[in-house]
């Protein structure tokens, strides 16, 4: 088996717990595995429960890596619906190269998991609790208030739903020539202002930070044209503005090169129930040819660079180009939004 595949080491019994956490019906509502001693790239089934999120960090080992499924639920447009929620665990006692290894499977994992709305990484206990979960729910479903900068929040939030999931298609990257930007409705989520992060404690640094920050204000404006920006490394922990533009995907994929990581942000829309809505996304590229060092980078970066970046609705990870194109990152978004369909537990 080549080394970024995994599989469960007892199959029926692994599926079996997905199975019921999928199921409305079941009471278990969480599973968790982890790597098995015995074989490197096989996952062991670790626990299930009917509890919350609590009962399952009890589970969690700051020396091991792990995956969950979690079943929740969200009330959107006054009803509930049932929500995944996948739950990466690196604990902080983890070596950087077994850090690196859960960078290369990551698509292997999503693919044994199945399906979910959103994803939360973490390596300590305090990064995980139903209350964080729920934010991340809401945040990718479009139900959490987001405020812009120098506005004051709303009373109540506003609704649409969540996702993440990596899905194929065929499209070219960048064929298709970009459309016209809608305008977007006055119930459309609002979007957030650049968050004021510590700078005492990255790990991290920017090369013109004020610049970076203020193309970020740019694409998160309605009323700018610039659409999407990257940051790439200059050297092991800083980095630079890359790029930004006005032309959307057709002119941020030549950007991505083989060789390097690279960190977006890319403004586009959603349309529900004749409301346009404004959508955020968060592009993680990992080009092909990255040395697994530098690959080992994002899990001790990643914290940095989201709270960097500000509050997104869905993240899209890439390492080839045909990975990255509108039609991957419209399913992204109406997984997200709650637009796209979900088959129901059998």
């Amino acid at each position: 088996m080549a080394s970024t595949e995994l599989q469960f080491s007892n199959e029926a019994e692994a599926k079996k717990a997905l199975s019921e956490v999928r199921s409305n019906s079941s009471p278990t509502n969480w599973c968790l595995f982890t790597y098995s001693e015995a074989k490197q790239n096989d996952l062991d089934l670790v626990a299930t429960g009917t509890g919350d999120v609590e009962e399952l960090k009890a589970h969690l080992d700051e020396s091991k890596m792990a995956y969950g499924l979690v079943r929740v639920t969200d009330m959107i447009d006054n009803s509930v619906t049932v929500k995944f929620v996948f739950i990466i665990w690196c604990g902080e006692k983890v070596s950087f190269i077994k850090k690196a290894k859960m960078t290369t499977h990551k698509g292997s994992i999503t693919i044994l998991v199945g399906q979910f709305h959103t994803d939360l990484n973490c390596a300590n206990t305090s990064e995980i609790s139903h209350d964080i979960i729920m934010n991340k729910v809401r945040d990718a479903s479009g139900t959490a208030v987001h405020v812009k900068e120098g506005q004051s929040a709303p009373s109540s939030s506003s609704s649409t739903s969540s996702s993440t999931t990596s899905s194929s298609s065929n499209a070219a990257a960048g064929s298709a020539s970009p459309q016209p930007r809608a305008k977007a409705s006055s119930t459309s989520t609002a979007k957030p202002g650049v968050p004021k992060d510590s700078q005492e404690t990255r790990v991290i640094s920017f090369v013109d930070e004020d610049n970076i920050r203020d193309v970020i204000r740019k694409v998160r404006a309605n009323n700018d044209e610039t659409d999407w920006m990257l940051i790439g490394y200059e050297g092991k922990a800083s980095l630079k503005l890359v790029g930004h533009g006005t032309n959307g995907l057709e002119e941020l994929i030549p950007h991505l090169n083989e060789t390097q990581i690279l960190y977006g942000l890319y403004r586009t829309t959603d349309t529900y129930d004749n409301t346009v809505a404004i959508k955020f996304v968060l592009i993680l590229w990992i080009g092909e040819k990255v040395p697994i060092m530098n690959k080992a980078r994002i899990t001790t970066h990643k914290g940095d660079i989201t709270t960097f970046f500000g509050q997104y609705h869905v993240d899209l990870s890439a390492s080839d180009l045909s990975e990255i194109n509108e039609e991957i990152i419209r399913v992204h978004i109406q997984k997200a939004s709650g637009t796209a369909n979900y088959d129901k537990a059998k």
